[in-house]
């Protein structure tokens, strides 16, 4: 009988598995250009940093960040430096509880009103499919929303591609 418990629940956890695909999301350290080297971005999860250049303007943003006056709010928060090129202007700014800062380079949802937190680059609003058709150099991800133009016809709300056996 337990050997029919234990074939059973493999099953199913098999079935489970080959259900379940991860979501296309960027790793949680990673370097990128999304527009052929005009723009750099950085995105370090994990150590909660984060940097992007864009030949005009080139901003950092991290948590802990380094000499600060102990107990102060740069101490705790995150803070974040915009430098504009070529007039050197310069912006520096806290997120923290009482409010954010006003010069914000980075994505949007990274922002919650009085807090700030380095996030995956990539936020789909709706549920993303692998493509079983996808080419061998791309991997390609649909949402799982269609949405129609303006000729009437549907389309997936959103679409990414994916290079493969890139590093």
């Amino acid at each position: 009988m337990m050997k029919i418990y234990l074939y059973l629940i493999s099953f199913i956890l098999y079935y489970y598995s080959g259900e379940c695909s991860s979501q296309p999301y960027f790793p949680p350290q990673i370097v990128f250009s999304p527009d052929g080297g005009k723009t750099i971005i950085a995105i370090d999860e994990i150590n909660q940093r984060a940097y992007i250049s864009t030949g005009r303007e080139t901003a950092f943003v991290m948590k802990h960040f380094p000499d600060t006056i102990p107990d102060s709010p740069q101490s705790k928060y995150y803070v974040q430096l915009l430098v504009d090129h070529p007039t050197n202007w310069c912006a520096y700014g806290t997120y923290w509880k009482y409010g954010g800062n006003l010069y914000n380079s980075f994505p949007e949802d990274w922002v919650n009103g009085t807090s700030f937190e380095i996030k995956n680059y990539m936020k789909f609003t709706y549920k993303m499919i692998h493509s079983n058709d996808s080419s061998p150099d791309e991997d390609y991800w649909y949402a799982d929303v269609t949405c129609r133009v303006q000729t009437g016809q549907t389309y997936p709300c959103e679409e990414i591609y994916f290079k493969k056996k890139r590093q």
